[in-house]
């Protein structure tokens, strides 16, 4: 797990950040996911895990929850989820 201060809060290529933070209609990668055991089970289930490719269709404070598109796949994650999941554009 990454240290909570090694994390940047830009988006440029290669860095990481909190899904919350990530700019609406870029692609980037789940690097981790610190949640519990049964909540990283049910994203798992959806199909987010480490290495897992995205694009974000919504999201924000304004537009909740976030939509992420995971291929074909839409998965709908609410702010406070989407403050734990690491990133990396």
């Amino acid at each position: 797990m990454l240290p909570v201060q090694d994390i940047e809060r830009g988006f440029r290529s290669g860095k990481t950040g909190f899904l919350h933070g990530f700019p609406c209609g870029q692609s980037g990668t789940i690097v981790e996911m610190p949640v519990e055991p049964e909540l990283q089970g049910c994203l798992m289930g959806m199909g987010l895990f480490a290495g897992t490719r995205f694009h974000l269709i919504r999201g924000g404070i304004s537009q909740l929850p976030f939509l992420l598109a995971v291929g074909e796949t839409r998965i709908a994650v609410d702010a406070e989820i989407a403050k734990r999941i690491v990133v990396e554009a």
